[in-house]
């Protein structure tokens, strides 16, 4: 074999694997361009909003476009801003018009096409369904471009309506669908309660034994002390082990109201057990122990049971899933009363 020969022999693989390495370079380099969201008519039900002034443009897009209550939908904010402009980006909130923030991050800026990208990332909670506003948001940036003017300006998006539907649909029943009340019914004939004089009375010394003999047992066993949210903690976990969500969804429910009502009882004071739903919210509102995405939350859990409870809805696997989720997240709020102690 000739000298030529043996360098043909590697020329040809050393070939290959610049073009395979090119080409990998190529792909990256336009993954880089590419924009992070599609919202092209085809690519999703995503809501999107787009402001220019300038240098500067800021796109919104909201997914999914229309979400459920139960849903946490995410706004990518994204700032296109030519060379020389210097951006600051809006301030992070806490809320967001009638949606809470539960998670933001902001990605490393990016190079597209000489232009700087810059991106936000929501994730938000709607408070209450129907037709919400995220509240505009405003950008400002600094031309100093060779041909800018030096001054700062603001660019400030349009409002977005999002249509937040519930969990039960458009089939939500309404509590005016409640059957009459039944027809009175007669009462028992008198019973002579001289017969059981004798009885009675002698009931009552029993009883009367009973209790002095177990206070004399309370008295000389030890005293478990344990928090409320142990105690709704524990109730809790044995509801959803009784499986009754399974074979009587209605009493699932009225159990699974209880366990909250007597959290907020034994933390608080207030009488939640003896209140219809109405009473009781209107008592919380009046106190500062909860703030008020908290009271809206607990709003929204209360109103959903009572519509199985009393209007005959029969919820879907993941309904009931989600109002444990809303129960057990209320129970372990990191609120100060919830550190009281209280004897079992």
């Amino acid at each position: 074999m000739t000298r030529r020969a043996r360098q043909e022999d590697w020329l040809l693989p050393c070939a290959l694997m610049l073009l395979a390495l090119l080409g990998c370079r190529s792909s990256s380099d336009e993954g880089e361009d590419a924009p992070a969201t599609d919202s092209s008519p085809g690519a999703g039900q995503v809501l999107t909003s787009k402001t220019e002034r300038g240098p500067l443009t800021v796109e919104l897009e909201l997914s999914p476009e229309k979400p459920q209550l139960s849903d946490e939908p995410r706004l990518t904010v994204t700032v296109t801003a030519a060379d020389g402009v210097v951006v600051t980006m809006p301030p992070f909130g806490r809320a967001m018009g009638e949606f809470v923030i539960r998670d933001f991050y902001e990605p490393p800026p990016q190079t597209r096409n000489g232009d700087q990208v810059l991106r936000q990332v929501y994730t938000l909670e709607p408070q209450v369904a129907g037709t919400l506003l995220l509240q505009p948001m405003t950008v400002t940036f600094t031309d100093n471009r060779q041909q800018g003017d030096g001054k700062s300006h603001e660019v400030t998006t349009e409002p977005l309506k999002v249509e937040v539907s519930t969990m039960f649909g458009e089939n939500v029943p309404s509590l005016l669908d409640l059957q009459p009340a039944e027809q009175p019914v007669a009462l028992p004939e008198p019973v002579d309660y001289k017969a059981w004089g004798w009885g009675a009375g002698g009931a009552v010394v029993l009883l009367g034994l009973l209790w002095f003999g177990l206070r004399r047992w309370k008295q000389e066993r030890p005293v478990v002390v344990r928090s409320p949210h142990e105690l709704a903690t524990e109730e809790l976990n044995e509801l959803l082990a009784s499986g009754l969500s399974s074979t009587d969804v209605k009493e699932f429910f009225v159990q699974l109201t209880k366990v909250v009502r007597r959290f907020i009882e034994r933390s608080t004071g207030v009488k939640a057990p003896e209140q219809t739903t109405e009473e009781f919210l209107r008592e919380v509102s009046t106190t500062t122990v909860f703030s008020e995405t908290d009271r809206t939350r607990l709003s929204g859990f209360l109103v959903s049971a009572d519509l199985v409870k009393f209007a005959g809805f029969q919820p879907e696997a993941e309904a009931i899933a989600d109002s444990t989720k809303r129960a057990e997240e209320f129970i372990n709020l990191p609120l100060g009363y919830a550190d009281s102690e209280v004897t079992a």
